[in-house]
């Protein structure tokens, strides 16, 4: 899997400390945990970018402490006003991430409109008994 360094450096320093403002349910904990099963998930595809998937799971509930009730919605409006995406990122691309940040809600009425969505969606289903307790 090949990945661009830059980018990583980049969410690690500047967006993963937003994830102190989360409660214990989506803080970076649960972050690291679904960018991991997200790659781990996408290399089961051909054709993936991992750079997408790794955004697309750094930023899937940074939103959450500002509206844990439309979190997907402003993790996406957060995600798309962060201009260092676009040294990485062509525009089409950041509209895909968008689409699967906004479509990652397990209580989302409708499926998750790219493959990208689907990965980081069931990336973010927990399975255990201490995580879901965590989150609730």
């Amino acid at each position: 899997m090949i990945m661009n360094q830059g980018l990583k450096k980049y969410i690690e320093k500047n967006i993963f400390p937003s994830y102190e403002k989360n409660d214990l349910g989506h803080n970076l904990d649960h972050i690291r945990y679904v960018i991991n099963r997200s790659l781990k998930f996408a290399s089961n595809f051909n054709d993936i970018n991992y750079d997408m998937v790794y955004v697309i799971a750094a930023y899937h509930d940074i939103g959450h402490f500002l509206d844990p009730k439309k979190h997907e919605i402003v993790s996406a409006e957060i995600m798309m006003k962060d201009e260092k995406l676009k040294e990485f990122f062509s525009e089409e691309e950041l509209v895909v991430i968008k689409e699967a940040i906004e479509d990652h809600r397990a209580s989302s009425n409708h499926e998750p409109r790219s493959i990208y969505g689907k990965i980081v969606s069931s990336a973010d289903r927990n399975n255990t008994v201490e995580q879901c307790l965590e989150r609730s």
